[in-house]
């Protein structure tokens, strides 16, 4: 995938890669999340907790959100190199619908080398502090609907970063209560890596109600992935360790 010029947490411009390097989802472990909504709902919580990541770029942590119409945005985290001796994670909100259009500063054209809209923001994050990615049908105003992403702390309901907002036609609709994602080496690197991350209870809001769906499980292809996954439940959700078959551990 070609490099994007994105805004950065802190508000400078930075080169990020968001997405695949000739992988197909079809030969990477995937995750099936529910939020427990008999509708589809305006508004989606999906969270998730770094335990253990290197200081660098390799795997993006990806959920799919199909809206109505069948138009499928993603949404994610992804570890990214450490600055200033802080470890870094990137929150993504794409669409690749050709009808997606932004003004968002954190949003370019393109998405994944076609058409769409990619955003995305890094922040400072702390290891083991549950991380939502907010993504919201915010308005309708006849022919199209502005798609809004943010990160809060679950924890405590504070705002972490804005993500991006791209609107996409009006018959989009809103998201479906469940879906899958994948778990991706975006670059060559993520096959010699080891992440491990916890996912907590997925969350639909719509009309004013609030439905908190079971933990997401995550399952391995059968062949074709250079990754691997373990997972067991805490107190704080699901851990999942995800490992490249080339990673080699220091010392």
């Amino acid at each position: 995938m070609k490099p994007l010029r994105l805004a950065t947490a802190a508000g400078a411009a930075a080169l990020l890669i968001l997405g695949a390097a000739g992988q197909s989802w079809a030969s990477t472990p995937t995750v099936r999340w529910t939020t427990g909504a008999p509708t589809p709902v305006t508004e989606l919580t999906l969270p998730m907790s770094f335990e253990a990541a290197p200081d660098a770029s390799g795997i993006y942590f990806a959920y799919y959100t199909t809206l109505e119409s069948g138009t499928r945005p993603y949404a994610g985290f992804q570890p990214k190199p450490a600055v200033g001796g802080k470890p870094m994670l990137q929150a993504v909100f794409s669409s690749f619908n050709a009808d997606a259009t932004t003004t968002d500063a954190n949003c370019n054209y393109g998405a994944d080398g076609g058409a769409g809209v990619s955003c995305a923001v890094q922040f400072p994050y702390t290891k083991g502090t549950m991380y939502g990615i907010v993504l919201d049908r915010v308005s309708d105003d006849g022919s199209t609907q502005l798609m809004n992403g943010e990160v809060v702390n679950t924890a405590t309901g504070a705002h972490v970063a804005h993500i991006g907002s791209f609107r996409l036609p009006a018959a989009s609709g809103r998201f479906k209560p469940s879906d899958q994602g994948f778990l991706e080496p975006y670059l060559s690197a993520g096959c010699s890596q080891q992440v491990t991350v916890t996912y907590g209870h997925p969350v639909g809001r719509e009309g004013g109600t609030s439905y908190t769906g079971s933990l997401p499980t995550v399952t391995d292809p059968a062949s074709g992935s250079c990754l691997s996954s373990t997972s067991t439940d805490t107190g704080a959700g699901r851990e999942v360790t995800v490992t490249g078959d080339a990673y080699q551990p220091a010392g």
